[in-house]
């Protein structure tokens, strides 16, 4: 028996995707009937994929007022009981867009300021942020709702048909990030991913560059480089088939995106790459490293706009602190380890808006 009707208001980006796992396994566990409105086309994928969802409503990448409303329009009538914002949500727009859908009660969780006053122009629940892994954010705003919470909560909910046996010696690569408020600063820099590359074709192991599909840059780059190069392959697919052949990587390297977050929850023994943006925050979940060496402290505020140097030192935390012997090392410890462990923070520090919280 179906219990109700919920709109899930997934904007953000794959790895926030993936941080949403506890809703979206309570939704299903609980037999609710789930649409979702989404921003970012790897976003859409992987919900349909998970056979969850059944309709998927996704907004252009620079929406017009006309496209919000034409998507408000096409929602309003489903008459969802519920209505579902997880983190981070932090734009005001965001909460209009998760009101404006008409649904009778609004979860989200408690930024203060516009979106305060928006989610109290109807019935609605704020769950206090306390800091930690997003995913644990997200696990809070699940038993809010009343969702049943499993033992598998804390981690990311990965469709079964992506998953494939390791191919030994492959290691995966992504350049990129996705392209959109700045997420380019997050990018350790393309030569360095190139050396690492050729480092390890050199040693008689295989390589998969993966691009996302807002990466035309990256792709060129990487087309121009090493397309004919023996052991290279370049995969720029859909996220089903993109992500099966990450599943199928012994080790793999990427920036804070999407796909370092995907890899991590394939099974992939995984380093991501963190300049500005705080590895106790959104490390990816699974066997991973989240690397962060610099002394300059994780900068990003998860109620800004896009990414900025806050201290105009030109994002020396991801280009220069990450030096690339010390990537090559640790890569080399994965390809050596039998297993990752990881433990992740469920409360801790974090910005908002321009204040710390303890």
């Amino acid at each position: 028996m179906v219990r109700g009707t919920a709109l899930a208001v997934l904007l953000p980006g794959l790895g926030d995707a993936l941080a949403c796992s506890p809703i979206l396994r309570g939704l299903w566990r609980d037999s609710w009937s789930v649409d979702a409105l989404t921003w970012h086309l790897p976003v859409s994928e992987y919900l349909r994929a998970l056979g969850i969802v059944e309709k998927v409503t996704q907004l252009p990448l620079r929406p017009t007022a006309a496209d919000v409303l034409r998507a408000l329009q096409e929602l309003r009538p489903r008459r969802y009981d519920i209505c579902i914002l997880p983190f981070p949500a932090t734009r005001w727009q965001y909460a209009v867009l998760a009101r404006g859908a008409g649904a009778k009660k609004l979860y989200m969780h408690e930024y203060g300021g516009s979106a305060r006053f928006i989610a109290r122009t109807g019935p609605n629940v704020r769950v206090a942020l306390r800091g930690g892994h997003r995913l644990a954010e997200n696990l809070r705003l699940a038993r809010a709702i009343g969702l049943t919470a499993g033992s598998d909560d804390l981690e990311y909910w990965i469709p079964d048909s992506w998953r494939r046996n390791r191919i030994a010696g492959t290691l995966g690569i992504h350049p990129g990030s996705m392209a959109w408020k700045g997420n380019e600063s997050k990018r350790w820099p393309y030569e360095r991913f190139a050396g690492l590359a050729r480092r390890h074709l050199a040693s008689g192991r295989s390589v998969r560059f993966f691009l996302g599909p807002y990466e035309e840059s990256e792709a060129a780059r990487v087309q121009q480089d090493f397309s004919g190069v023996e052991g290279i392959s370049i995969i720029r697919e859909p996220l089903d088939e993109a992500a099966r052949r990450l599943a199928e990587c012994e080790v793999f390297v990427g920036n804070d995106a999407g796909f370092s977050h995907l890899a991590a929850g394939l099974g992939v023994k995984t380093l991501a790459l963190y300049g500005m943006t705080s590895e106790v925050r959104g490390a990816p979940i699974g066997q991973a490293i989240a690397m962060r060496p610099s002394p300059c402290p994780a900068c990003h505020d998860e109620g800004s706009h896009g990414f900025d140097c806050v201290l105009r030192i030109e994002y020396r935390c991801v280009l220069r602190d990450i030096e690339f012997d010390t990537v090559a090392k640790v890569v080399d410890e994965l390809f050596a380890a039998a297993f990752v462990e990881q433990r992740i923070s469920l409360e801790g520090p974090f910005k908002l808006y321009g204040k710390a919280y303890p």
